[in-house]
């Protein structure tokens, strides 16, 4: 096919359907996958009563106030469209946000070509977007239909911005309208009036000044919404307040720019968590790959290549909102990467158009075709991570192991499955990460406890509430001494070792009375206990005898471990 012919009326007309069946294609696996209930689909669909009926209260209560520390009335009233007719029924549930999201797919394909793309370079750069791995969060879970109404309302906006003419006209507030609508799904829709303000200059060639005033209602809205949701994120402890201050923000751009700009080229390591340990530290690769972007955009001005220099400018603009300059609590997310993708996949149709003069149009659909389908095969791939909440957080823990809430979340499905010692294993291995993680030590004396219950039958359940109360006592020697008292009245021999450990570590105790204690309970015929208190010496026992005893006991516990 030629360039001519592909921009004929039927080629026209056959694009936006090969679109949509590309992405039924690519995110059908995931459709009867069932809800990640651990991963927000818990407290946002299946625990939310305000969105299982379609109620006068219901509906107060979604616009009254912030949830969940955002305020995204539009994301929950989008459940209305299944949940309350079929209940927690993920089939349905990811279907609808399918459905909608082959809708933004073809929208962005209509954006694509009225930014001057012709129909292959747009139904390719469009499909580069939406079939992205990154974009696997946004349609193959369920809480992420906020993504996906961000990308179809951004997209329907930009086509109505793009159709109008003038200041007033009907298309330009319509776009205004739709941009309200985007920012109650999803505040990272925010930069948007400076996507349009730069198609408009760049691509456009409309006066710099007279743009400005054409946007100038949605700038204006688009600053006292960002200070609004600073607020919410203030109030919500949403900013992250161990990340430094504002002498850090270089560095914390830099490693935000580095990991999103390398997960959008190389999306070889996907996950719904990564480690925060590169925020401030982003290495020379980051630095490179930061600042690789910024020589990009000045090349691309200096050479007066606008289109290249506006598609470079879109994924910057889109991730300012999550860039860390004002650091975030989950600094890294693969869903962050859902709109700035829009300036990549646009890069993506320049390329195939590039490709075509060099060569035909032919040839460039196919070598696009060829980075589609790398794509789009890649995604169904990390799908499979996504089949059931065991399977996500072990594969989380796995491509970030430095990720300490990747662990607490495996440690916690493994807990609800029964398995208590590998959710033992995945609580340490999130203290191991970072000791100072205070839910971390509740979560693994909870699992503890809850295998000391399960093999000496004790009952009722006393785990959780030891849990708490481990929490609140952490730094307070001599409640966590009355707490391991209390355990060991109950029978919790194991669970024991770990308020007492802290309460030694917080007040140490000397050698020789440690092995006196060590003695005693060897002698009381408790002798994993006798055990616990030899292993606390900071030097080995000189007693031959509690030293055979304690490596005997030692054996034995061998298969067992805390």
């Amino acid at each position: 096919m030629t360039r001519s012919e592909a921009d004929t009326p039927t080629g026209s007309r056959l694009a936006p359907a090969l679109v949509a069946a590309a992405v039924v294609a690519t995110f059908a696996r995931a459709v009867p996958y069932p809800l990640q209930r651990s991963w927000d689909d818990g407290r946002f669909i299946i625990d939310n009563p305000d969105v299982h009926q379609v109620s006068l209260a219901s509906l107060r209560s979604i616009l009254g106030g912030p949830h969940f520390q955002a305020y995204h009335p539009l994301h929950l009233l989008s459940y209305w469209l299944d949940v309350p007719w079929v209940g927690n029924h993920a089939f349905v549930i990811h279907g609808v946000s399918l459905a909608l999201w082959v809708i933004a797919a073809v929208l962005l394909y209509r954006v694509f070509c009225a930014l001057s793309l012709s129909a292959p370079a747009a139904a390719l750069g469009a499909l580069a977007c939406v079939l992205h791995p990154a974009q696997v969060e946004a349609v193959s879970w369920a809480t992420g239909r906020k993504d996906v109404l961000a990308l179809l309302l951004v997209t329907a906006a930009t086509l109505a911005h793009l159709r109008s003419t003038r200041f007033g006209d009907a298309a330009a507030w319509f776009s205004r309208g739709l941009y309200v609508l985007a920012a109650l799904a999803k505040t990272t829709v925010l930069p948007l009036p400076l996507v349009w303000l730069a198609a408009d200059v760049l691509i456009r060639r409309r006066p710099a000044q007279a743009a400005v005033v054409m946007q100038a209602p949605v700038l204006l809205l688009g600053a006292g919404l960002a200070a609004a949701v600073l607020g919410i994120w203030q109030q919500s402890e949403m900013v992250r307040v161990t990340a430094g201050g504002l002498g850090e923000a270089p560095a914390r751009v830099a490693a935000t720019v580095a990991h999103q700009l390398g997960g959008a080229l190389w999306p070889a390591h996907n996950a719904p968590m990564y480690s925060t340990h590169a925020l401030l530290a982003p290495g020379a690769g980051g630095w490179l790959l930061s600042g690789s972007l910024l020589v990009a955009i000045a090349v691309a001005a200096l050479r007066g290549t606008r289109r290249l220099l506006f598609a470079l400018l879109v994924f910057l603009i889109f991730l300012l909102p999550v860039s860390n300059l004002i650091p975030m609590y989950y600094p890294f997310q693969d869903r962050y990467l859902s709109l700035p993708l829009v300036g990549l996949g646009f890069a993506v149709g320049l390329a195939v158009e590039s490709l075509a003069r060099a060569v035909t149009m032919r040839s460039a659909a196919i070598a696009g075709v060829i980075v589609v389908a790398a794509l789009a095969g890649r995604t169904v791939q990390y799908q499979g991570a996504w089949s059931s909440e065991l399977r996500l957080w072990g594969h989380a823990a796995s491509v970030s192991p430095d990720a300490y809430y990747a662990w607490m979340k495996l440690g916690e499905v493994r807990r609800d499955a029964g398995d208590l010692h590998g959710a033992i294993l995945a609580y340490k291995r999130t203290l191991s990460v970072d000791p100072r993680i205070k839910l971390g030590h509740a979560a693994l004396l909870q699992a503890v406890a809850l295998r000391d219950e399960q093999h000496r039958k004790l009952s009722p359940s006393m785990a959780e509430r030891y849990a708490r109360v481990y929490f609140a006592a952490l730094e307070d020697a001599s409640s966590l001494r009355d707490l391991a008292a209390r355990m060991l009245a109950s029978g919790h021999l194991r669970t024991f070792e770990l308020p007492m450990a802290r309460a030694l570590a917080l007040s140490p105790m000397p050698d020789g009375v440690l092995e006196r204690v060590a003695v005693a309970q060897f002698e009381a015929g408790r002798p994993t206990l006798g055990l616990f208190y030899v292993q606390q010496m900071k030097q080995p026992t000189q007693n031959p005898q509690l030293e055979a005893l304690a490596r005997r006991v030692a054996e034995l516990q061998a298969a067992s471990p805390l």
